[in-house]
């Protein structure tokens, strides 16, 4: 585990600022507080498997994530807020939630939120890759700006694990990380928020399940350029018709997440170092793309930048 931050060794009248730079390690954040006096606080990181775990002490203190905030490092991925002592508010998609030991949180990193502590608290904030919930089947509306309780139920264990994090999650190898993040998270997508907005009946669920499903089906074969919706919903077992119904609930269609996802992994691909050997074309029909030129047009008018100036960017 590493520090990053410990006010104990930083002159009192530069603590505060100390701490504004440093909780940006976590995500682009702006902090502010009433108080004059010297500022406490001790922030500790880590890693396991595919999660960032960030350990925060801190005082009583407003943090944001503005539109300006997020224009400065467009983090897509999502942060689980776990109280371990303490209370807190989190205000996120229009919903205001407390946390008191226990509970947890998750906001949508690419969505204004804020978190206020009128006390001194303890936290753990987790860093969760976008894919991970998106390859379950997991939506912003769905998880996030609720409150998950510690007390019982999927969310109980999900918070139990969490918490045994903070003794030493460096300990935990490559492999077992791994697997005990891919644990965390399918508790997390099987727990109930407990602020009265629990996602309802076994309909609600099934269509869930279903979902999470149908994207499971579209990532084994995005590499196949006939992917289809017609042959999606084929696969699964149900009509078209009820595929962009099920679809519509998550606010885009199929064909636009099926594009995004290429584009995506395409994105990624040109950036690594080890694909240099590929050409952009490689890339792109490796992806599902058969047509240069309508990937390269989809792809700018995405990420604003052309497969050829983000590939020379990364060398």
């Amino acid at each position: 585990m590493i520090t990053v931050l410990s006010t104990d060794a930083v002159d009192p009248t530069a603590r505060f600022t100390s701490f504004q730079q440093a909780i940006c390690q976590i995500a682009d954040l702006s902090a502010h507080r009433s108080e004059t006096d010297a500022y406490h606080a001790k922030i500790r990181k880590s890693r396991v498997g595919f999660l960032d775990c960030s350990f925060v002490d801190c005082e009583s203190v407003v943090i944001e994530r503005s539109l300006a905030n997020i224009g400065r490092d467009n983090g897509k991925d999502y942060l689980l807020a776990l109280q371990i002592d303490g209370s807190g508010v989190t205000r996120h998609i229009g919903r205001d939630v407390r946390l008191t030991p226990g509970d947890f949180t998750i906001v949508d990193a690419t969505l204004p939120y804020s978190v206020e502590f009128d006390g001194p608290v303890r936290r753990i904030v987790v860093r969760f890759p976008r894919n991970e919930f998106v390859h379950r089947g997991l939506s912003t509306d769905r998880l996030c700006g609720h409150v998950f309780r510690g007390q019982s139920g999927a969310s109980g264990l999900a918070s139990q694990i969490l918490g045994s994090l903070a003794a030493d999650p460096a300990g935990v190898g490559p492999q077992a990380g791994y697997s005990l993040a891919a644990a965390i998270l399918d508790l997390i997508a099987d727990s109930e928020p407990n602020d009265g907005s629990s996602r309802g009946n076994d309909l609600t669920q099934s269509h869930d399940h279903l979902i999470r499903r149908i994207r499971s089906i579209v990532l084994v074969n995005l590499s196949d350029p006939e992917l289809s919706v017609s042959l999606v919903a084929a696969k699964a077992g149900i009509s078209v018709r009820y595929l962009h119904k099920l679809f519509s609930a998550t606010g885009t269609s199929l064909h636009k997440w099926i594009e995004n996802e290429r584009l995506d992994r395409c994105y990624r691909a040109l950036q690594r170092l080890n694909q240099r050997s590929q050409t952009i074309q490689d890339i792109a029909f490796a992806n599902g793309f058969n047509d240069p030129g309508y990937f390269s047009h989809r792809f700018t008018r995405k990420y604003g930048k052309s497969p050829r100036q983000v590939r020379m960017k990364a060398l």
